[in-house]
């Protein structure tokens, strides 16, 4: 199984991650996004020419042979990103485009991989606060920086999620990030995975 967990930057998306992983046996953390590191790393390209030489469809083979080499994959995503913004080049309407293709879709149903996809909801207002919160903290940047760039952000992380929930071949999962402690929030998707699992089981009989 592989368990996307995606959401607005600052919804808390990798401090429910860590907490999911701890409590789940024999599952590992891996985002897609480090295929394009590791195969970086395997074929000795310099980091400066990465995108330049690996393509987003050797990224899906490649996340797909760490699903299929574990039981469970937890993923930390964001459903949508914005291409090419810097902090000092801002455009908060630039179009945000889908991180997970529907070709990655089939080839990790191919290899009977079940997918669940989680969102987690947070509040534009909560999810900057958290941001500067963060950034006042580690200085760790961050890329919205008003009410309205966190909305639209958040629009389109939900508006990826669900059009990943439509194609009828993803499970999809809603947890309140704000309303919920962490401790909360993964209690809620473990009861949520148990009923999938036992689902599951029946259609096999």
């Amino acid at each position: 199984m592989v368990i996307f967990v995606g959401g607005p930057t600052a919804c808390g998306k990798s401090t429910f991650v860590d907490n999911l992983n701890k409590k789940i046996c024999n599952s590992i953390q891996y985002r897609r996004y480090q295929g394009f590191f590791d195969l970086a790393n395997k074929k000795n390209i310099p980091k400066s020419e990465i995108f330049n030489n690996i393509v987003s469809s050797e990224v899906d083979d490649w996340f797909v042979s760490v699903c299929k080499n574990s039981d469970i994959v937890i993923s930390d995503v964001h459903y949508a990103i914005q291409m090419n913004r810097t902090r000092s080049n801002a455009d908060i309407y630039q179009e945000y485009v889908p991180t997970i293709s529907y070709e990655l879709i089939k080839k990790l149903l191919v290899d009977n991989i079940q997918i669940v996809a989680v969102f987690l909801t947070c509040s534009p207002e909560q999810c900057l606060k958290r941001a500067i919160s963060r950034y006042n903290e580690s200085k760790k940047d961050f890329r919205n920086i008003s009410i309205e760039d966190a909305a639209i952000e958040n629009y389109a992380e939900e508006k990826e999620w669900n059009n990943i929930l439509s194609t009828g071949l993803v499970d999809g999962l809603k947890l309140n990030s704000e309303q919920f402690s962490v401790e909360q929030l993964t209690d809620q998707c473990l009861e949520y995975l148990k009923k999938h699992e036992e689902i599951a089981l029946k259609k096999i009989k």
